[in-house]
């Protein structure tokens, strides 16, 4: 190969990889809107805002003081996000993310950026948290959508880390809806490991959130082991209202072990909020069951009785015509 030649070919590398680097960067302007798009995440929700009328997906205004996010039941998911920021002086004042479909309109041009490189995007995005500003939660929910590891490893960290429990806190939650098994993977840890009482107890309504098939198991483990009554009382709650196939069983034997009064009391209203007509048939079977404390059967009659399920009416007019 000619030094002539081998010069050439260095320099063409050289501009495709500068080309490449500037790609790579959020050219970003010092006022108004900007708008760029990156790939989602496996089943990211194709979101928008919704109108009133039927619940049919309206025109986000993004000039608004307050986004919403939501889907209709029938909506594909997303293959890719659209980040929408707001500037002033070179400071963020707004984020928003919708899904491909969704229609926006504001007062004032928007930036359009185009395809971005999705790890840069969720790089920037991670760096935009203050001080539990009011555009956190929706940098978390952005955040959140992105394709790739980064993204989710940001938002591990920012659970782990970040200096404001509700930045911690939404950043469990986001695991728990949009990242799957792994999402549920890396909230493990904080249900009974976290120092923050109210960090493992918000882990608990993450996980809940997930579609991991292990999330039974885990609200288990969390209801028998952690140190806060609150917190094991939350991990019934959730068990219950996920339907596991587990809660009957977890729950009357917590029931038969538990100290707290409290803890006991909130585990028999968990069973009143079982699906369909389980919970009416844990709540008889705890009536029934003359080993246990009186005080908790009375709690399970209480709660029967709050039900409009026909099987709990015939049930307590049975007892009342024995008496």
């Amino acid at each position: 190969m000619s030094r002539r030649y081998r010069s050439t070919v260095v320099v063409l590398l050289l501009v495709w990889l500068g080309g490449r680097a500037d790609s790579a960067e959020l050219k970003l302007p010092a006022d108004g809107w900007a708008s760029w798009r990156v790939p989602a995440v496996a089943g990211a929700p194709d979101w928008c805002c919704f109108g009133d009328h039927a619940n049919k997906r309206g025109v986000c205004d993004l000039d608004a003081r307050h986004g919403s996010y939501g889907t209709d039941s029938d909506d594909a998911p997303a293959d890719h996000t659209l980040v929408y920021a707001r500037f002033k002086a070179g400071q963020l004042q707004r984020v928003r993310a919708y899904g491909p479909t969704c229609k926006v309109q504001t007062r004032s041009a928007v930036t359009e950026l185009g395809d971005v490189d999705v790890d840069t995007s969720a790089r920037w995005l991670a760096t935009q948290l203050a001080t539990r500003a009011t555009h956190d939660s929706d940098v978390l929910a952005a955040l959140a959508t992105h394709a790739g590891s980064v993204a989710e490893n940001e938002l591990v960290r920012i659970a782990g880390h970040d200096g404001m429990r509700e930045n911690r806190k939404d950043a469990l939650f986001w695991l728990g809806q949009l990242r799957g098994e792994s999402g549920a993977r890396a909230i493990e840890p904080f249900l009974t490991g976290d120092a923050d009482a109210q960090v493992r107890e918000h882990a608990a309504f993450a996980i809940a959130q997930s579609q991991s098939p292990r999330r039974g198991e885990l609200l288990i483990r969390q209801g028998q082991q952690d140190r806060s009554a609150k917190v094991r009382s939350q991990a019934w709650f959730w068990l219950a209202q996920v339907g596991d196939a587990q809660a009957e069983t977890a729950i009357r034997a917590a029931l038969k072990s538990e100290v707290s009064r409290e803890v006991r009391h909130q585990a028999v209203f968990a069973l009143s909020q079982l699906p369909d007509e389980r919970g009416v048939k844990a709540l008889i079977a705890l009536l029934e069951d003359r080993s246990l404390p009186l005080e908790d059967r009375k709690q399970a009659l209480f709660w029967l009785g709050q039900s409009e399920d026909a099987a709990a009416q015939a049930y307590l007019a049975q007892v009342l015509a024995a008496k």
